[in-house]
């Protein structure tokens, strides 16, 4: 890897770690000091050819760090504890597993949820993604969360207006949670980063 190419790769796993998301294009070229998106482009698809990030080409902020497996960058292993909504909330319950992630996720107590669900997918959350999440009951408007309502738990951006909570969803086609002072509500965690396992093709079709 190349210096330019590892400051934009410490670029985007910095701004993820602080945001919460992954940045756009335009953030990356402003943070790293590139005049065009042409240059920005052209180091994303050095990452992407050699296997450190990959990229949903129809969202705005699709980059998706790859995992340890694929890089072979150091692992930490974090509690696997549940399964989050990515649209409807899901009954609350707990894993007793583990899972790899990279060092830059593995904060002190953070914890990992699978998604079910494509309310998320233009933060580039897609269905079978893993999330890893710093637990903490409070957080910023903006700021994506898992959030637990009337027992059941899903991945949204928090907003707070007055007494009313709203969990919006990075899917166009989907409408906010609305939260009110009668709903049993409270916040699991702040959203760390996200991470996507691909399976090996085999070279034997199922048809």
């Amino acid at each position: 890897m190349t210096p330019k190419q590892k400051k934009v790769l410490d670029f985007i796993m910095r701004f993820n770690e602080r945001q919460g998301y992954q940045p756009s294009q335009q953030e990356i070229a402003k943070g790293c000091g590139f005049e065009s998106l042409g240059t920005v482009q052209h180091y994303l698809r050095l990452l992407e050819r050699d296997g450190h990030l990959s990229r949903q080409w129809n969202a705005r902020r699709g980059l998706q760090i790859a995992t340890p497996e694929v890089v072979g960058a150091p692992a930490n292993e974090l509690p696997l504890v549940g399964i989050v909504a990515a649209g409807k909330p899901v009954e609350a319950f707990q894993l007793s597993d583990a899972i790899e992630v990279p060092s830059s996720m593995a904060g002190p107590g953070n914890v990992v949820y699978e998604v079910r669900g494509d309310s998320m997918v233009e933060m580039g959350i897609m269905d079978g993604d893993f999330v890893a999440v710093h637990p903490q009951a409070e957080a910023d408007n903006g700021q994506t969360v898992i959030a637990e309502v009337n027992g059941s738990i899903t991945i949204k951006k928090y907003l707070r207006k007055g007494d009313v909570i709203e969990l919006h969803p990075a899917n166009a086609a989907m409408s906010p949670i609305i939260v009110t002072e009668v709903d049993d509500f409270h916040i699991r965690g702040v959203l760390v980063g996200s991470m996507r396992f691909y399976r090996k093709w085999t070279g034997k079709s199922s048809i």
